[in-house]
């Protein structure tokens, strides 16, 4: 768990957030296994393997992240 956010880990969650337009943390693993944020924005399309996420200081950037590999959260 990463301190002050809800994981989304199902895909009732990730639809949730995707409808709603809540904004979405994307975290992956370092190498020593710490958990840092690589991007943030909301979700605009979601697969059983993947989400794609509108970032969040720029609209017309998006990127596929696999969800095997990273996770994603929101505040709370």
């Amino acid at each position: 768990m990463i301190y002050g956010t809800k994981l989304l880990d199902t895909d009732i969650e990730i639809f949730i957030a995707a409808l709603t337009k809540t904004p979405v943390y994307v975290w992956s693993l370092d190498p020593l296994g710490v958990y840092y944020q690589v991007s943030s924005g909301i979700i605009v399309k979601y697969t059983p393997d993947e989400v794609r996420i509108q970032n969040e200081q720029d609209a017309s950037i998006s990127k596929w992240y696999s969800r095997e590999s990273n996770e994603f959260s929101i505040s709370f």
